[in-house]
């Protein structure tokens, strides 16, 4: 069997190829027997974080028993976001933050005003500094992992120009 590395959610399928008389097989994850996985190949639907570990299989034939090399499974998580971006209403001159809290592997950040990305806006958080008239619209992130990728939901940016309390 050949180690593999998959997305959380996918299928795997682990096969050995083995030559004698009367063969038996029998899969075993990290040295513990699976039970009902008894053929030459051996199947995981849905693959979780679980699945993750050591696979090998022990053929039993009329002339022996042979334990094959060990097939690695890693399992890369999903790409999902937890805690989205949330809109704000604030004066010209302040500053605002967008947060987003996404988990996964390998990921990384796009953040878009209005489905156009901001240059230089890569990280789960984007701040402007000194909030104009012009920064107010609609903000969003993109988010992209090794198993997807994922877009916020939409963050409104209302700014206003007439604040009480700020002598304007």
């Amino acid at each position: 069997p050949v180690s593999q590395t998959v997305c959380s959610g996918t299928n795997v399928t682990f096969t050995v190829v083995a030559t004698g008389g009367g063969l038996s097989y029998q899969w075993r994850k990290n040295t513990i027997d699976i039970g009902g996985a008894i053929s030459a190949s051996y199947t995981i639907t849905g693959v979780t974080a679980g699945d993750a570990g050591n696979y090998d299989v022990v053929v039993t034939g009329a002339c022996g028993t042979v334990t094959s090399n060990t097939a690695v499974l890693t399992v890369n998580a999903a790409t999902v976001i937890s805690t989205q971006p949330l809109s704000q209403s604030v004066c010209t001159g302040a500053n605002v933050t967008f947060t987003v809290v996404a988990s996964g592997t390998g990921i990384s950040y796009q953040w878009r005003k209005n489905t156009i990305n901001i240059g230089g806006a890569i990280s789960a958080s984007y701040t402007i500094i000194g909030v104009t008239v012009g920064d107010a619209g609609n903000y969003d992130v993109v988010v992209t992992g090794t198993c997807g990728t994922v877009t916020s939901n939409i963050a409104v940016l209302t700014v206003s120009e007439l604040c009480k309390g700020r002598g304007h």
